[in-house]
């Protein structure tokens, strides 16, 4: 008797574990080389989307289609726009789309098309928001850069140029933002490369993503 009763306790737990995964919210995490979680030792565990999906747990699926080198900008040297993964994104019917692109938007290469940025951002968000999922888009502030090489990813051109368009695009487009740009300012041991965080970063920005999601879900 006992044996048949855990039997069909399995059997319910399999079930209600069945059906969370097929209505799971599905989380799309849209960027580049720090969203991929380069330099991370088992980024597939410690990136930062993975590290969304641990704190989001059940009723909550966080895919990572982050690609390395990727730009926001459309002539940019590498765009997200021509990319299998962001057509996986698109075809992934995500509910909540989070977009880290920006970064390496600001190399000497692409800065002679900064003039554009806005407009392809705005594109980004539409490309999501047209979806019949409709998803909530928010986009992500590049975090501080380091590095001093004025031609590589330099945080003077993040911050003058970057982050205001980011924030235009985000208004006219009426989605929401997270400042990701202070959140690591004071913490430099945390980015060895002087550009990607480590496992400790990446759980401070999955914190903030978590945050923001609950603080919604609270309303």
């Amino acid at each position: 008797m006992i044996d048949r009763m855990n039997k069909y306790l399995i059997c319910v737990f399999i079930f209600f574990l069945g059906n969370a995964k097929m209505y799971a919210q599905r989380v799309a995490c849209i960027g580049a080389s720090i969203t991929y979680g380069a330099t991370i030792p088992e980024r597939e565990k410690y990136a930062y989307p993975a590290q969304l999906g641990t704190l989001l747990g059940i009723g909550y699926e966080v895919f990572n289609y982050g690609v390395s080198g990727c730009t926001m900008l459309k002539k940019g040297n590498l765009p997200y726009w021509n990319t299998k993964e962001y057509r996986q994104a698109l075809a992934c019917s995500p509910d909540i789309v989070f977009i880290d692109l920006g970064g390496n938007d600001s190399k000497l290469i692409n800065r002679k098309y900064l003039n554009e940025f806005e407009a392809d951002c705005r594109a980004m968000i539409r490309s999501f928001r047209n979806l019949l999922s409709n998803p909530q888009v928010i986009l992500l502030m590049p975090i501080v850069s380091f590095v001093t090489d004025t031609t590589g990813i330099w945080d003077i051109v993040i911050a003058r140029d970057i982050i205001p368009m980011t924030e235009k695009a985000a208004s006219k487009e009426g989605v929401e933002v997270i400042d990701m740009h202070p959140l690591l300012e004071d913490r430099p041991d945390l980015l060895k490369d002087k550009i990607h965080p480590n496992a400790e970063g990446a759980k401070m920005m999955a914190n903030k993503m978590y945050d923001l999601l609950m603080q919604e879900r609270e309303k």
